[in-house]
């Protein structure tokens, strides 16, 4: 009895070091995306907004990244590709177009439903072959989602909901794909 508790004690730091190393390596991976938000919010995203959404893309990705697995690895696709419907919204903002919160002339909305698009077909070619390619894609769409949202912002919730809704039809091959194997 008494030989089992230092050997439980030993156990138990060596976990807590194991879980205080993954929480760093996490923390680490994280900066960069932290760093995306903040360039976002100097662009013209909307300051609220931008802090909300660059906060929950960092925690979720702190979170995802610790976790590891197929949650880890669908990280940096995730966010990757959502640099697509950020860009094109910057695009369409840029092109003489103008964006107010309550109304975006011809470019915006379409330009964050084709960015979302592109983003979900990336993560489908990306994740088909994982293990668990519905958790990839769920957690990988969630991140583009975020991050793409930083742009499609510049027209309210009708540039995030055209990025959602992007993101949302890249989902039919993926559920084709289920029923037709």
């Amino acid at each position: 009895m008494a030989s089992e508790l230092p050997s439980a004690l030993l156990l138990g730091r060596v976990h807590h070091a194991y879980e205080r190393a993954r929480w760093m390596r996490a923390s680490v991976g994280v900066l960069p995306l932290a760093l995306f938000a903040t360039v976002a919010i100097c662009c013209g995203t909307n300051a609220s907004f931008g802090v909300a959404a660059g906060a929950l893309l960092v925690a979720g990705s702190g979170v995802a990244l610790w976790r590891g697995e197929t949650f880890g690895r669908s990280v940096l696709p995730g966010f990757a590709l959502g640099v697509i419907p950020f860009a094109l919204a910057l695009a369409a903002r840029a092109t003489g177009h103008i964006c107010t919160g309550s109304a975006c002339v011809s470019w915006c909305i379409p330009a964050c439903t084709a960015g979302g698009l592109l983003a979900g077909v990336g993560l489908f070619a990306v994740g088909r072959r994982s293990k668990h390619p519905w958790i990839f894609w769920g957690v990988g769409a969630s991140l583009a989602l975020l991050t793409g949202s930083l742009g499609c912002s510049c027209v309210g919730a009708g540039g995030v909901v055209g990025l959602a809704v992007g993101l949302g039809v890249s989902l039919v091959p993926m559920a084709t794909r289920k029923f037709v194997s």
